[in-house]
């Protein structure tokens, strides 16, 4: 069967990084009642080794303040720096860090319909 999406970054799952996991599932809930798959993860290491790995996703989404290695600043640049094409969605109850690399802020707490609204805008979908 030939695939007629003109978007085939649409059947990529979105990576929703956050350390806390009752948002963690929350977020990636709405998005899946929203018709896009989700890959969860915990933190920046979990998220760096799924995108290592080779699995294509169609975007990030991140918080900033996690434990680990790095904070989702951190994760972000590095995804901008080793996955060029990526988006990144970074989002804190805080501002935006300065001197990170991402494509849109979305601040704490959410709308969750809008957050929706917003990840297809950036995927493009």
């Amino acid at each position: 069967m030939l695939d007629t999406d003109p978007n085939p970054a649409s059947k990529r799952p979105v990576l929703v990084v956050e350390d806390d996991v009752l948002v963690r599932i929350m977020v990636a809930d709405e998005l899946r009642e929203n018709g896009l798959a989700v890959i969860e993860c915990g933190d920046a290491d979990e998220a760096l080794d799924v995108l290592h790995s080779g699995t294509q996703v169609s975007l990030v989404v991140t918080d900033v303040r996690m434990p680990g290695s790095m904070d989702g600043a951190e994760l972000a640049t590095l995804i901008k720096r080793d996955f060029p094409t990526l988006k990144v969605i970074l989002t804190s109850s805080e501002a935006p860090p300065s001197g990170a690399e991402f494509d849109l802020f979305v601040p704490k707490p959410w709308d969750l319909p809008k957050v929706v609204q917003r990840i297809r805008a950036i995927a493009g979908w």
